[in-house]
């Protein structure tokens, strides 16, 4: 883990850097861009190690010592990948006792086995006997803490997360009599549990560049959020009751969605859009971008490291910068929603690759092709696995259609992951140093297509 100071002393260079290149272009006013970055981001950094350092738990951990904790569930808890008899569960330790009791407040990665840890809630506290350990060097937490025996309730969890989870609960067992493709997929579009989706369905998405489908992501939430707006517009509701029932509506979702990186990203976009929209002002969505990833930087600065986040943010960025450009081009060759279409679809994927192929070193030579096949069932199949999930806990009688007709869509994804990854050289990979040399080409390309594209100048963004 990079020392606190570091960070302080990083930040201190940055607005140093940014302050002297403010009014240049070219390569040094990208410097000034990414110094103003660090300079905002900095502190939060610092921050944040300095949490995970400091205070009687890392003390505890240093020493394995045993201790009774009270901790506040931040997610649910999963399988571990390597022992699916593990639990794996994101806490706060909110107090803990080693002698007497101590408050505590550090986010803590908790280990623990049992079914009466497997349908704990978010916001729930539990107190548990367990023993503590350091980290990992660079872990996002301040200790680990093995759970030992069954956890004790303390209260309840908040009544939106008990909703939440009675709706997941309900779509579950509504989608129990789908095929395995479906039956697995159509609840992770909308409440993100992939637990249930096939192994072979998981590779195949992969290999052909589908993975973002596997589980919720941004894309489902913008769906939501577009869906809507449109059906509020529909009836003639005025603009402050629409934002009104958007944020409502985006709220709900990220909470029975769970806030995922990419969930989140989209969140804080919708919600800068959301405020331009109620004030009456136009926003762009290079501004909500830079916006949402700023914001959430500062907040959680670990999430630079979250391979799902960083997808989500350079997709986007792709579909805002180039996708507007391409689809101009292509729209005088082709009909405009194929032409719209085929450009989001291509810049998303662009964007991506780098990425794809220095963390998994995958190709997915056929992603294009299979996201725009693809991408017309998403729609449909989360709209209607949102509405079973909001309709099963009152009605197994009503959601029976609703689950059948967002298994049509859904198995439509399933077969397109399946015949693409059927394609020869579907499952292409390469290793380093070819992975690198192939993603540094496929940055020259990205960074001469934004600026042909029209991308903002790094001055603008000073």
């Amino acid at each position: 883990m990079v020392p606190a100071r570091w960070s302080l002393w990083a930040t201190l260079v940055a607005v140093g850097v940014a302050v002297a290149l403010r009014r240049r272009s070219g390569v040094p006013a990208m410097v000034g861009a990414l110094a103003v970055g660090i300079a905002v981001v900095g502190p939060s950094v610092a921050w944040h190690v300095h949490r995970l350092h400091s205070g009687e738990l890392p003390r505890l951990a240093s020493r394995h010592a045993g201790v009774v904790a009270v901790v506040k569930l931040v997610r649910d808890p999963v399988p571990a990948a390597s022992n699916p008899s593990l639990l794996v569960v994101d806490a706060t330790v909110v107090r803990v006792r080693a002698g007497g009791w101590r408050p505590a407040g550090a986010p803590v990665l908790v280990l623990a086995r049992g079914s009466a840890w497997r349908d704990l809630l978010p916001g729930q506290r539990v107190q548990t006997q367990a023993r503590l350990s350091p980290p990992r060097a660079g872990d996002d937490v301040a200790a680990v803490l093995d759970a030992i025996g069954v956890p004790t309730l303390v209260g309840r969890p908040p009544w939106w997360q008990r909703a939440a989870g009675r709706a997941r609960a309900a779509l579950r067992r509504a989608c129990a009599g789908l095929a395995a493709d479906e039956r697995g997929l159509l609840p992770s579009l909308v409440e993100g549990d992939t637990s249930g989706v096939p192994q072979r369905l998981r590779d195949d998405m992969q290999i052909t560049g589908l993975s973002h489908l596997e589980a919720v992501s941004g894309e489902n939430l913008g769906i939501v959020l577009g869906v809507t707006l449109a059906a509020m517009r529909g009836v003639g509701l005025r603009r402050r009751t629409r934002v009104a029932g958007a944020a409502v509506a985006v709220a709900g979702f990220v909470v029975l969605a769970r806030p995922s990186p990419s969930v989140q990203r989209a969140a804080v976009m919708s919600a800068v859009m959301l405020l331009a929209m109620m004030t009456g002002r136009r926003t762009a969505a290079r501004s909500s971008l830079a916006v949402a990833v700023t914001g959430l930087a500062v907040l959680d600065p670990f999430l630079a490291r979250s391979v799902g986040f960083v997808l989500s943010v350079v997709a986007t960025a792709g579909i805002v910068v180039l996708a507007p450009a391409w689809a101009r081009w292509l729209g005088s060759r082709l009909p405009r929603p194929l032409a719209l279409a085929i450009a989001v679809a291509a810049a998303a994927q662009l964007a991506c690759t780098p990425v794809l192929i220095l963390a998994f070193g995958q190709l997915t030579p056929y992603a294009i092709p299979a996201n725009l096949v693809a991408g017309p069932a998403v729609v449909p199949a989360t709209v209607l696995g949102v509405a079973a999930a909001v309709v099963a806990p009152f009605s197994s009688t009503l959601v029976a259609p609703l689950v059948w007709a967002g298994s049509l869509p859904t198995a439509v994804v399933a077969s397109v992951a399946h015949r693409f990854a059927a394609l020869p050289g579907a499952a292409t990979t390469v290793a380093p140093p070819a992975s690198i040399v192939i993603a540094a080409g496929v940055m020259i390309v990205l960074l001469r297509a934004a600026r042909r594209a029209g991308a903002a100048s790094p001055r603008e963004i000073l």
